[in-house]
């Protein structure tokens, strides 16, 4: 897996008919889909267990980490009738009861009627029939309409700024929660949550059923919005779900609104989806609009770690062909801007956040090829992330549950240490990844981890290692180079001085020169006159022969090969 042809932010897929084969899922993750959401609106247990198998699938025989998102219907508002429609008029009143009323529109929530006041919205169906309450009541009040519309039993309710104490979970939630804790799904979508409290409330559920799954805050809510801070410290990643909140706010707020959600969440470090809507016209089209890709692009240069589609893979004529959009834009968008904020603040460890940050600095000011992160829960890799290096980073675990989470973080590319042992060196995890092709030997890495002894056991170091067997060191000049031993015009030379001081010598024949023995000054002049990278005085620490691959490293005087 070629990870440069791998967008760095992530694509989160929602499962359904149109995407349900394999092949699709494979083909959808070769184009970088790194998560599977299952809408538990739509879907059953059947399916969660197919995905659940499929992502098992991938991580046993291709070693690809994919992430599952079970997302919670959650407490909802609907309007029930007396019968299957019921006509609205502009400036008609209507009742509204709880559900043993008599009255026009019921609703089964206990307590929703009397948390109502004079002048509230009450909107149905999307937003679509907007009213007014114009008399309160405990059990049961009025309602003026200001729109014709057909209101359908059943539909969804919204009512905008008032808080209405709903519970977090459904009994069909706490089902769905339960087998994502025996299947060891990553991770849970919270619908409809409206402060710190309901995320707490599930964070202690899961963990007295022995579950170790993240949690995804949907903002959806007014309430959500005004209680932002203390959501974002509790919760593990955010949705930013512009179908409710579009509903929930005034459609010119939405934006605005998206930019902040963003903000106070990558400001504490946490991980930020971007949903709804993102390229809707292709659930019937094989192509986005303009305003669609320009909508995803601002997603990206906002700082979003991940963009998630929903119809579009579902239930989508084109599911293929709207993750591709999503990756192809993403990678265009990378490739031109690479200064993203940082978080100003942290959560957790304010070691592991100065090392984090110390990497993002290292690692470009030197340009590093990667960043390895060696993290056994996955926070080393989030902060990491969010601190938006330049590099990609290749989160190290020897655990197959966090390679799954770390690939929803932007930028990080999960890798599993098959056969873990708690002594793992450095050297051992580069030998690892190099033997799987993950990087190259003579690239620039920047590597953060534990104490040397102990990698994975919480972040304390960075330190800069270049992939392969150090075979030599000497004093250096020139720009950093590869290539092979003696092997004739373009090589690199490697030996002492006498066998090339004739003045007749042709500089140009050699790309690089490795020097061995004592350095003739007028030698090493010429080299450096011809403009090409020297390594002199040089102690050879291993064997090299005529013919091997070498790399010159420049900035510290070390070869590896």
């Amino acid at each position: 897996m070629d990870i440069l042809k791998r967008p760095k932010t992530k694509i989160v897929a929602t499962y359904g008919p149109a995407c349900s084969e394999e092949n699709i899922m494979e083909r959808m993750i070769e184009y970088g889909v790194t998560c599977f959401r299952l809408n538990t609106a739509h879907s059953t247990k059947e399916e969660l267990q197919n995905l659940v198998n499929f992502r098992d699938k991938m991580a046993r025989e291709r070693k690809m980490y994919v992430s599952i998102m079970v997302d919670l219907k959650g407490p909802e508002l609907r309007a029930l009738l007396n019968g299957d429609t019921l006509a609205i008029l502009s400036g008609k009143e209507y009742t509204l009861g709880q559900q043993e009323e008599k009255a026009d529109i019921h609703i089964a929530v206990d307590d929703v009627v009397k948390s109502l006041k004079k002048g509230d919205e009450v909107l149905f169906m999307d937003g679509k029939i907007r009213t007014t309450v114009i008399q309160e009541g405990n059990r049961i009040c009025k309602l003026s309409s200001s729109v014709d519309g057909i209101l359908k039993n059943n539909g969804r309710m919204n009512i905008p700024g008032r808080y209405i104490p709903m519970g977090i979970l459904q009994e069909r939630d706490r089902e769905y929660l339960k087998m994502s804790v025996e299947k060891n799904v990553e991770y849970i979508a919270l619908s409809f949550v409206q402060n710190r409290n309901e995320i707490d409330m599930v964070h202690d559920m899961i963990g007295k059923m022995g579950g170790n799954i993240h949690l995804v805050a949907k903002i959806e809510t007014k309430q959500a919005m005004d209680n932002i801070e203390g959501i974002v410290k509790a919760t593990d990643a955010i949705m930013v779900a512009r179908g409710d909140l579009g509903v929930e706010m005034p459609v010119h707020e939405v934006t605005v609104s998206q930019k902040y959600i963003m903000q106070k969440a990558h400001s504490n470090g946490i991980p930020i989806i971007v949903a709804t809507q993102m390229l809707e016209s292709m659930v019937s089209s094989e192509s986005p609009t303009r305003a669609e890709i320009s909508d995803v692009t601002n997603a990206i240069l906002d700082n979003t770690d991940a963009l998630m589609l929903s119809e579009e893979t579902a239930i989508g004529s084109f599911p293929l062909e709207a993750v591709k959009v999503l990756s192809d834009t993403s990678l265009y968008v990378e490739s031109f801007y690479h200064n993203f904020e940082e978080p100003s603040e942290f959560t957790g460890s304010r070691v592991t956040f100065s090392v984090a940050k110390s990497t993002k600095i290292l690692s470009d000011q030197i340009n590093a090829h990667h960043i390895v992160a060696c993290t056994r829960g996955g926070n080393t890799a989030r902060m990491v992330s969010s601190m938006r290096p330049s590099s990609r980073i290749l989160s190290v675990t020897p655990s197959r549950l966090v390679a799954s989470r770390t690939n929803l973080y932007r930028g990080v590319f999960p890798y599993v240490i098959e056969n873990f042992k708690e002594d793992i060196s450095v050297k051992d995890v580069l030998n690892a990844l190099v033997g799987d092709g993950m990087i190259l030997k003579g690239e620039r890495i920047v590597v953060t981890s534990g104490h040397p002894d102990h990698l994975f056991a919480g972040t304390a170091q960075v330190s800069v290692l270049t992939a392969g067997t150090l075979v030599a060191r000497g004093y250096a000049l020139g720009k950093n180079i590869s290539g092979k031993i003696n092997s004739g015009k373009g090589s690199i030379y490697m030996g002492n001085c006498e066998k090339i001081s004739d003045d007749k010598f042709d500089y140009s024949f050699y790309e690089a020169f490795i020097i061995t023995g004592n350095p003739i000054r007028s030698v090493i002049q010429k080299i450096e006159k011809a403009g090409k990278t020297c390594i002199y005085s040089t102690i050879v620490l291993n064997d090299v022969k005529d013919g091997d691959d070498v790399f010159i490293d420049s900035d510290i005087g070390f070869v590896y090969a």
